[in-house]
């Protein structure tokens, strides 16, 4: 049997929207269940992303969701560095941090300290590869555009580059905050790490709209 193969395109709009959606709807019906609260979680800081996906049967729809999530964004690192190049450490950090975020969601929900750590280290790594791998890819985005005097792809890599330093300021700010206030960051913690999902996610989007205004060039 032919299996299709997916366009980049295509794994972009998934590696965006997937985690996006799978996150939202796990927050749902943990709120209904009674599981967390119902607030906005980007700004009330009343549930961590994590939390909901630890009870069932939240924790099936987020295993579902991110597991296939972590290996598209793995098969859209793979793609990308094929096409990109000086490509190594942009796919190793790529996909380094898909398999981190697989170990952080087969860990969520399973008891113990151990487990927990596991998941901590999981998560952290996961937004830091992602976000190192995004940035090189920005970069050799911007430097192709320039020596191709191509001025729509060198706005979208400045556009993209925008959306990380966004991202990068922020994470500053929760590193501080988190050094200055101690325990009572804990207030705020969950709200930054729903932005910075956000951002990330927002991120394979923009290479999405990108990638679609190249294939209708060619």
């Amino acid at each position: 049997m032919h299996i299709p193969r997916l366009s980049l395109v295509s794994l972009a709009w998934l590696a965006a929207l997937l985690p996006f959606i799978t996150i939202h709807v796990s927050y749902i019906v943990a709120a209904s269940q009674g599981h967390v609260e119902w607030c906005i979680p980007y700004w009330d800081a009343c549930s961590s992303i994590s939390a909901t996906g630890r009870q069932m049967p939240e924790k099936l729809w987020f295993k579902l969701g991110m597991l296939p999530a972590a290996g598209v964004t793995a098969l859209l690192w793979w793609q990308l560095g094929r096409s990109t190049e000086k490509k190594g450490a942009m796919i190793i950090l790529g996909i380094l941090a898909c398999v981190f975020l697989t170990i952080y969601t087969l860990a969520l929900g399973v008891e113990g300290d151990t487990y927990q750590r596991i998941r901590r280290i999981g998560i952290t790594l996961t937004f830091a590869f992602t976000f190192l791998a995004q940035l090189l890819y920005t970069r050799y985005l911007g430097l192709g555009s320039k020596r191709r005097h191509d001025p729509e792809a060198l706005l979208c890599s400045r556009l993209l580059l925008g959306l990380i330093t966004i991202l990068l300021v922020i994470g500053l700010i929760s590193v501080a905050l988190d050094a200055s206030l101690g325990e009572r960051y804990d207030d705020y913690e969950d709200a930054f790490e729903w932005i910075l999902a956000l951002l990330l996610n927002s991120w394979f989007a923009g290479l999405a709209m990108y990638l679609m205004t190249q294939r209708e060039r060619q």
